[in-house]
């Protein structure tokens, strides 16, 4: 009788661990009568709870079959919580509206304000639109504050954000990539014929490559002919453009524009200043005869070797026509004068040519007179 008792006595004892109380009323106890672990649809749970069955598992957290509103929502939730119980993260499915079909799935943090203040940090709409930062997403990411993806540094693997292409893969139009071999770089197609645009391919086309280059030079333009090279594999491109962290820059071809504005101080003002000392044309003649070019402009060699700073140059030029208005207007004022001494000669001439046609008709009164005396 004793021996049936501690029997008894024992297996009660191990019905105090670990059970599963079913809706029959029916006790199954665990395999491990020390653990404190639950198991459903396992006798060996390795967790506090562990659901299992041969074609998975299945939690489900609802509503009990009810709908909601807007003003009344409901909120299947799993939550997790800490020290006294205050809640440090939540999952919920909100069901509001009345929709019977659609659902909203929200993940909720502690931010750290208060001891039950969740603020929602990720979001799923039933649109699939996917927001992290934002409890209304726009698109099927909708981040609020920065983004930091790739590898260990941008240098190790391929690091890139790239529009889906037909084979899936990363170099593509429209994608922004960082590798050892190219570094940072971004392609976008510009020409749908010729795909101008990306730095390397996918061996599969020939592609004329353009890049913009951003380092303690400035930010530099290059490009190269078509050619087809293997993703990653190194370029060697011609710098096109160049603009330095001074303002500088460098264009290796021509430029066409249908406005080119140059601001530089001084200006050429100075020649029309009355201390100016304008050179003598004799002497600018002796230059040009013996220097070949004009005074205080660069020679053609000077120009070639060096180049022509153009705001410079216009300054000079303008130097160069305010003094050739000057020799105008003294030549002007010398011809001026000139013709009024003309001027004045002819009428010299012209009092003189009356005055010896008078003496010529006083001459032949004379004359007649003298031979009336005669006879």
């Amino acid at each position: 009788m004793k021996k049936s008792i501690f029997i008894a006595g024992l297996f009660a004892a191990q019905l105090t661990y670990a059970q599963l109380y079913t809706s029959a009323g029916v006790v199954t106890p665990t395999s491990t009568p020390a653990s404190n672990n639950v198991g459903v649809g396992t006798h060996e749970p390795h967790s506090n709870l562990e659901v299992a069955a041969e074609s998975g598992g299945k939690i489900t957290i609802s509503t009990n079959g009810w709908s909601a509103s807007s003003a009344n929502p409901k909120y299947p939730t799993l939550e997790f919580t800490g020290y006294l119980n205050y809640p440090k993260a939540r999952i919920t499915a909100t069901e509001e509206s009345g929709n019977t079909n659609g659902s909203r799935f929200s993940i909720l943090l502690n931010d750290n304000t208060g001891v039950a203040n969740l603020v929602e940090r990720f979001s799923i709409l039933q649109n699939g639109n996917t927001g992290i930062g934002t409890s209304v997403a726009r698109e099927k990411l909708d981040v609020i504050g920065n983004i930091l993806a790739g590898s260990t540094h941008a240098t190790a693997g391929i690091n890139a954000f790239a529009i889906r292409y037909e084979n899936g893969s990363l170099n593509n139009w429209g994608a922004l990539r960082s590798t050892a071999a190219t570094y940072m770089s971004f392609g976008a197609k510009a020409d749908p014929n010729t795909a101008n645009g990306w730095l390397s391919s996918n061996e599969t086309l020939n592609f004329s490559k353009i890049a913009m280059a951003m380092d303690n030079d400035g930010i530099r333009f290059l490009s190269s002919p078509s050619q087809i090279n293997p993703l990653d594999t190194p370029v060697t491109m011609k710098e096109i453009l160049k603009v330095s962290p001074n303002g500088n820059a460098l264009l290796q071809g021509k430029l066409e524009a249908k406005e080119l504005k140059v601001t530089l101080t001084p200006t050429a003002d100075f020649v029309f200043a009355e201390n100016y000392d304008l050179p003598k044309l004799e002497a600018v003649a002796q230059h040009i005869k013996e220097k070949k070019h004009l005074p205080e402009i660069a020679s053609a060699s000077v120009m070639e070797k060096e180049g022509v700073n153009v705001g410079e140059f216009q300054i000079q030029l303008l130097q160069k026509i305010e003094e050739l208005t000057l020799y105008v207007i003294e030549q002007n004022r010398q011809l001026k004068s000139q013709q009024d001494k003309i001027d004045q000669l002819e009428k010299q001439n012209t009092d003189l040519g009356n005055s010896v046609l008078e003496i010529k008709q006083l001459k032949d009164q004379f004359l007649k007179m003298k031979s009336s005396a005669t006879h």
